[in-house]
């Protein structure tokens, strides 16, 4: 009994001695005062948790960079207002904002809408008058080329009567390239001619020459780009182009790319200018509230699913009461007891955390494979690119916040187990004898 009490004096914080007890209450089989199962159904909890919330989180991050990168690949990053410029002054004020640090392209534009019709059908569109050099500067649509190519656009001059369509509108509407019957589609704008009883719609037909699936379906379904010359003459915009749209390095310092063109006097008070940021700021802000809102809902799923633990650690606490009061009269210490139980319950939620941790990278890395399992198993689509705008599940794997989904839930099973742990810690051994 004297080299017990000694052994249990002279053990350190968390050292072998600890460890080996904290081990084997976890090993111990349930008759013998073990785990009760619900120790074990709080792992699984925990696992589940940590799962879902890297696999939500990994999701959102893929919606977020997906869509947003549709967006900065397709438009410009800052459109500049031109109307009133002139061609020469527009084109002076391109040439100035080329000279600019961290532009990579600048292109004057000519965008308006206008009704497409092709065998039969027709649908509303936004077309883009562009000069050509200028589209194929643009890598997400010609690494998007699904039929045709971007080097017969223009072709015969300014005032080509080439376009270049998006998956979408050539699918809904039946054109494809090469064909000479369904390579032809007609636009039909309301800025016409004048006549005695009002104004008379202008429409002109083309030919398709391109057809590109940028994976974004507004940008599939809706956007014709033609040469802007030809723009010019079809939307009777005379000598003057409309924007000028500016694509820069950094896509997400647009906004000070605009106050440094104030600054430098290249656009001043009169020229309006806005950012794909403003443009699209519905889309942005409701990606990061949602972002943020998920986050904070599933870190409390977390936190009430480690709660679980304090009942499993409670229940191994009551069993082992005889052992906690052999422990106290051979001179372990309070602080002694918290330790083992708090090793015990946070070994339960380490295991949980890690097995989640495995299951959720394992499923993000996969879930191209996992989406097209589920589509084959329930002959369905799970994932309908008309709705979301996407032709699949996107998923991006962020380990800074793999870090801490892990950390918080690591963190929360430690937390809870301290709860129990000091509650033993304060049992009477002799009442714990007594009742034995």
């Amino acid at each position: 009994m004297h080299s017990g009490i000694e052994g249990a004096k002279g053990v350190q914080p968390f050292g072998a001695f600890e460890r080996m007890l904290a081990m084997r209450y976890i090993r111990a089989k349930r008759e013998h005062g073990g785990l009760a199962l619900i120790s074990i159904v709080s792992v699984i909890g925990v696992t589940l948790a940590v799962f879902a919330l890297i696999t939500i989180m990994s999701i959102m991050n893929g919606f977020r960079l997906e869509l947003l990168s549709k967006i900065v690949g397709f438009e410009p990053h800052v459109n500049i207002s031109v109307s009133n410029l002139g061609r020469d002054g527009a084109e002076a004020l391109a040439k100035e904002i080329r000279r600019v640090p961290g532009v990579i392209n600048v292109a004057p534009a000519v965008t308006d809408q206008a009704l497409a019709s092709a065998n039969g059908r027709k649908e509303g569109v936004v077309v883009k008058g562009i000069k050509p050099d200028d589209l194929r500067q643009i890598d997400l649509i010609g690494e998007g080329m699904v039929q045709g190519d971007l080097g017969a656009f223009g072709e015969g001059g300014e005032r080509s009567d080439t376009v270049v369509i998006g998956e979408g509108l050539a699918e809904s509407m039946g054109l494809t390239v090469g064909s000479e019957l369904r390579s032809k589609l007609t636009l039909i704008s309301p800025q016409g001619n004048t006549v005695l009883f009002g104004e008379m719609p202008t429409s002109k037909t083309y030919r398709v020459v391109g057809i590109f699936r940028v994976g974004n379906e507004v940008y599939d379904r809706s956007h014709v780009f033609m040469p802007i010359d030809q723009a010019r003459l079809f939307f009777r915009t005379g000598e003057n182009y409309r924007t000028v749209g500016v694509r820069l390095q950094d896509p997400d310092a647009s906004p000070q790319f605009i106050d440094k063109l104030r600054e430098l006097g290249i656009i001043y008070p009169g020229i309006r200018a806005w950012d794909w940021k403003t443009l699209n700021a519905h889309f942005v802000s409701a990606l990061v509230v949602e972002r943020n809102v998920m986050r904070l809902i599933m870190m409390i799923v977390v936190m009430i699913t480690a709660l679980n633990i304090i009942t499993g650690v409670l229940m191994l606490v009551k069993n082992k009461a005889r052992d906690i009061a052999i422990l106290r009269t051979i001179g372990a210490t309070r602080g002694g007891v918290v330790r083992i139980f708090l090793m015990t319950g946070s070994l339960l939620g380490g295991v949980g955390v890690l097995v989640g941790l495995v299951l959720g990278v394992a499923f993000v890395l996969n879930i191209g494979a996992v989406q097209h399992a589920v589509e084959f198993a329930c002959n369905c689509e799970v994932f309908p690119k008309e709705v979301y705008m996407l032709d699949a599940v996107p998923a991006q794997l962020q380990w800074s916040e793999v870090a801490i989904v892990t950390g918080w839930a690591f963190l929360m099973t430690v937390v809870t187990t301290l709860i129990p742990s000091m509650w033993a810690s304060r049992l009477d051994p002799v009442e714990a004898l007594r009742n034995q």
